[in-house]
């Protein structure tokens, strides 16, 4: 088929110019008996790009493979189209396409991040909840905002109401037991003689620190218990001034801005107290009480200027009973005391030498948030 719409023989192309932005062909033949018949389509093929035109444009093509009626011939049918237009219409096409899918996109990545946002509202909202609990600024949970959330909601008010009366409990257990070994100890105390006078009072000492252990266990169980850090440090330093004044020593306190311990009061005063007796007890001319803020809660530091304690010698210290100088008074139950109260509270205790000499003791305990 020609260029002028006429048929042509052989293979031989055509060679006239032309520009068509579609081309659309329907090829028919006649049936024997005067009835028209369809070519019968056998295929196609995309012979894609590569061609050029008679002006030396780039053309993109396609070919198709017919069968014709009547003699079975096959007929092959080649439609070009120039490139740049081609490449045009795809080009109106894909701007606002890509445009929408890349909205579309947008939108969809914003839908999904606020629904796991509003799915996790409820969680954040629990999660200080138990903060506050734990912190001891509630007694228990709120009810739970959502509905999935209210049966753990219940079972951890359960569990809180459960361990605040095994608090209890130990507690009252301690208290009893401290009345009941204190009147058969003294009795004993009166009915011995001189001679027996040293093994009751170390009966006596075994007794209440052995009491004081579990009542620092039941206090530790306790998040709802807090109080002001520096007055107490205030106060341990105003018991120990008379001692302090007598061997010399000078005591300072630096607290501003130190944080609540969470715990117990008293607690916290025999903390103070064994690690601040025992450094003035060593110094040799000034001891150092400060407290500030940390990352893990509250840090303590008791410094003094005595002889220190060697390296070695650190850890055996800590143990119940344990004593460097058998001449000085004591019975080696104070910083054992303290370690093990600062155990109960998750609390840290280090030992390091002081700067220019002495000892320097780190305490490191929760604070109220």
């Amino acid at each position: 088929m020609g260029c002028d719409g006429g048929r042509r023989g052989g293979s031989v192309p055509c060679r006239c110019a032309f520009r068509a932005s579609a081309v659309r062909l329907v090829l028919a033949g006649q049936r024997r008996g005067g009835g028209a018949g369809a070519l019968a389509f056998v295929g196609d093929r995309h012979a894609g790009r590569g061609w050029r035109g008679p002006d030396g444009a780039a053309l993109v093509s396609h070919v198709a493979g017919f069968t014709a009626p009547g003699d079975g011939r096959r007929l092959t049918v080649t439609v070009t189209l120039p490139a740049a237009e081609a490449e045009g219409a795809l080009a109106v096409i894909r701007r606002p396409l890509t445009l929408a899918l890349a909205v579309l996109g947008a939108a969809l990545m914003a839908a999904q991040v606020l629904a796991v946002r509003a799915g996790l509202v409820d969680l954040t909202y629990f999660a200080r909840a138990v903060a506050a609990v734990r912190d001891g600024r509630a007694k228990a949970l709120p009810r739970a905002r959502a509905a999935e959330l209210e049966p753990l909601s219940d079972e951890l008010n359960r569990l809180i109401t459960a361990n605040a009366a095994q608090l209890e409990r130990a507690r009252a257990h301690a208290g009893d037991l401290a009345h009941a070994l204190k009147t058969p100890l003294a009795v004993l105390a009166n009915r011995a003689g001189p001679e027996d006078a040293a093994l009751i009072d170390r009966m006596d000492r075994i007794i209440r620190w052995h009491l004081k252990r579990a009542r620092a266990a039941a206090a530790g169980l306790d998040p709802s218990a807090h109080v002001a850090l520096a007055p107490v440090l205030e106060d341990v330093a105003l018991v120990l001034t008379p001692e302090a004044r007598r061997r010399g020593v000078a005591l300072q306190v630096a607290a501003t801005g130190a944080p609540d311990f969470r715990g117990d009061a008293e607690d916290l005063a025999e903390i103070l107290g064994a690690l601040a007796e025992n450094a003035v007890k060593w110094a040799r001319t000034s001891v150092r009480l400060a407290a500030e803020p940390c990352p893990d809660g509250v840090e303590i530091t008791i410094i003094d200027d005595g002889p220190g304690i060697p390296e070695a010698d650190r850890a055996r210290i800590l143990a119940r009973g344990a004593r460097l100088d058998e001449t000085m008074p004591g019975h080696g139950l104070g910083l054992s005391i303290a370690a093990d109260r600062i155990a109960a509270y998750g609390g840290r205790l280090i030992l390091a030498e002081a700067e220019g000499g002495g000892l320097a003791i780190t305490v490191t305990l929760p604070a109220r948030a």
